[in-house]
């Protein structure tokens, strides 16, 4: 008993020099028992983020590798901040989506997504990236104008990207992959600025997009990138 006595006033001793503060002596248990509690919803607040964050599905070999999952939480979490879109659209949970087929993975800003084609209009579906109507194929000679959602997991993580950035087209059903690099950040434009859509190109170029604004005819988002030299396979 007189150990744990003097373990308890060490302890307290210690804290109370540490903040400089007769408080805590005289009130030492209650605020120790405070600080507890305050260290463990902060816990529980950060498990719950990371729960948010999907895991990156691919990493290659040679590549430079993904931002840690701590790093990706941090940005999910800043996404929301910074974006009136992420903050009045939320997701419904991701399905199970099986790997065959294309997608596209952008490890650094938390993107892994299947491809499919698109139809132009408003109507977006969750979890996935798609090919506006008359742009190129992925990977193609031309300009592919990719779009999705500015929700974290999906393309809202564009709004953090970096030239430099690497991006890949991996074909789960025939294995082929083809790396990008992210070369140009255009950043915000309006919704109505089509040029990077109608731009076009002899060589493969992605264009992906992706919205700011809350609604319709809110600002969206463009990251541009090329083939990586010495990289496709």
């Amino acid at each position: 008993m007189n150990t744990a006595k003097g373990y308890w006033r060490r302890l307290r001793d210690g804290m109370g020099a540490l903040l400089g503060s007769r408080l805590l002596k005289r009130f030492g248990p209650p605020v120790v028992a405070v600080t507890g509690v305050v260290m463990i919803v902060a816990g529980i607040g950060l498990v719950l983020v990371f729960q948010r964050v999907p895991a990156v599905v691919l990493e290659h070999p040679g590549a430079r590798a993904g931002a840690p999952q701590k790093a990706l939480a941090s940005l999910a979490t800043q996404l929301e901040a910074i974006s009136p879109y992420a903050q009045t659209h939320k997701a419904p949970p991701r399905p199970r989506q099986p790997l065959r087929g294309l997608w596209i993975e952008i490890p650094n800003e938390g993107i892994s997504l299947p491809v499919v084609n698109g139809d132009g209009s408003d109507h977006i579906p969750y979890w996935e990236a798609l090919v506006y109507p008359g742009s190129a194929a992925p990977g193609a000679p031309g300009n592919s104008y990719v779009y999705a959602h500015g929700i974290w997991g999906m393309f809202g993580g564009l709004l953090f990207a970096r030239t430099g950035d690497r991006v890949y087209l991996h074909n789960y059903s025939t294995g082929h992959v083809q790396t990008f690099v992210i070369t140009k950040v255009v950043g915000r434009v309006k919704y109505n600025d089509t040029r990077w859509l109608r731009e076009t190109s002899s060589t493969p170029l992605l264009t992906l997009q992706t919205c700011v604004g809350w609604d319709v005819k809110g600002d969206r988002y463009v990251v541009q990138a090329t083939p990586a030299r010495g990289t496709t396979t």
